[in-house]
């Protein structure tokens, strides 16, 4: 899962050159915004006890970092969508509590703590990409101090009375660190790979609730280190526990998902389709199964390379994902084939269902870059096969055969439209 990384590599050696070309640029923005806006607004000057709390937060930062270690980079190894750092707990609680340039150093002390103990034998995590981590957090936390001022606060809120003012301008600040890390982090995700669209980037409702229970933990982890400060410890173990949970989550979710698009694996979909089979006997309710395929993939492959082939996959994944309802089942199996289930939808619903995503691939625009230069893939097509529960069959294997069947008549038929099992 690892391998040994040298301290020093020589700048020749440095994965930033063999980035996408528009990667650069925005990254060095936004690491030179992050270094100019922590020279020309470092707040008031700190002062004994603003050293204390820097001491106790990067000091529990480290502890927390070293116990959840092995978690992180296992989450670390396998995340392939934004990320949620446990460490926001603590530099929320630093940007809450420290004048801003002291927040900064948090962040400064704990990512480089994070680099050399955790993420740099991590070969899919190159420095350049924790540098640029690191400062979108410097960006978030720097968020915080306008915030708290405009809520008549000053720059923290040591002195602040424990009012609904106080609650409402912490949610503020949450709500504001959370949205600069997060559009910077998305802008970055598809400037490195351009072809994934940015509802997926987002993240689930699971995902957004994790980042603002963290940055809850963040805001309490403040009011403790205040008023009992030698309480703070207990939030230590709260965290790890937190982070393991993710971990076992994450795992479960990559055991239900098809690895190169995301969509559900062959045995996750059959296991929707077996429950939703089940609900429509009961209920004697009607739904829809399509399979769609793309047209001429192969063709792809041969002429533009399997990478480019993978990033097509993604891309008509993620639409295919676009044109459903969130309750609906999308699934991959194998090669280039995809399966929907639709549930509670006849064959005439179905049908304007699969003529959606038929127009939406017909006109997707893949941009793939290879060797540093963007390649546009488009005139993509798919054939789509329509089957209903109970016309079609009354178990899953005979649905899909069915739909099967006909999407390989929407091929004989000249490709590029969709037929159902009712047409004649």
């Amino acid at each position: 899962m690892s391998t040994s990384r040298p301290i020093f590599v020589h700048p020749a050696d440095w994965a930033v050159r063999v980035a996408p070309r528009g990667v650069r640029p925005f990254y060095v923005g936004v690491m030179l915004a992050a270094i100019a806006l922590t020279v020309l607004a470092p707040g008031n000057d700190p002062v004994k006890a603003d050293w204390v709390r820097l001491a106790a937060l990067l000091a529990i930062g480290v502890v927390q970092a070293e116990l959840s270690r092995g978690t992180e980079q296992i989450r670390r190894w396998f995340a392939g969508v934004p990320h949620v750092n446990m460490t926001a707990v603590w530099l929320l609680a630093g940007a809450l509590l420290l004048p801003p340039q002291l927040s900064v150093l948090l962040v400064a002390l704990i990512y480089g703590h994070l680099w050399v103990r955790v993420w740099r034998p991590i070969s899919s995590r190159p420095a350049y990409r924790v540098i640029f981590s690191g400062c979108t957090v410097v960006l978030s936390v720097l968020a915080v101090a306008p915030v708290l001022r405009v809520f008549g606060l000053g720059e923290t809120v040591v002195d602040a009375s424990p009012d609904v003012r106080t609650l409402a301008a912490i949610v503020v600040t949450i709500l504001a660190y959370t949205t600069v890390n997060s559009i910077l982090i998305m802008i970055g995700i598809k400037l490195h790979n351009p072809a994934r669209a940015f509802l997926p980037l987002v993240g689930t409702w699971a995902d957004n609730a994790l980042e603002l229970g963290t940055l809850c933990l963040g805001g309490l982890t403040a009011a403790v280190l205040i008023s009992f400060p030698n309480l703070t410890i207990l939030m230590l173990l709260p965290v790890v526990v937190l982070h393991r949970c993710v971990l076992m989550r994450q795992l479960q979710e990559m055991a239900t998902q098809d690895a190169k698009t995301g969509l559900l694996n062959d045995r996750e979909w059959r296991n929707r389709a077996a429950g939703e089979l089940a609900r429509a006997a009961h209920k004697h309710d009607a739904f829809a199964v399509l399979i769609v395929d793309l047209d001429n993939f192969k063709r792809v492959n041969d002429t533009r390379g399997h990478l480019a082939g993978d990033s097509v996959l993604r891309a008509v994944a993620d639409t295919i994902r676009a044109e459903v309802r969130a309750y609906d089942s999308v699934g991959r199996f194998g090669g280039e084939e995809f399966v929907v289930l639709l549930p509670e939808i006849p064959d005439p619903g179905a049908r304007a269902v699969a003529e959606r995503i038929r127009r939406a691939i017909a006109e997707l625009e893949v941009i793939v870059v290879l060797d540093q230069h963007a390649t546009v893939i488009n005139g993509l097509s798919a054939s789509i096969g329509i089957a209903t529960y109970p016309d079609a069959g009354v178990v899953i294997d005979r649905l899909l055969y069915a739909a099967d069947q006909a999407m390989y008549r929407a091929k004989v038929n000249g490709r590029n439209q969709v037929i159902s099992v009712t047409d004649a």
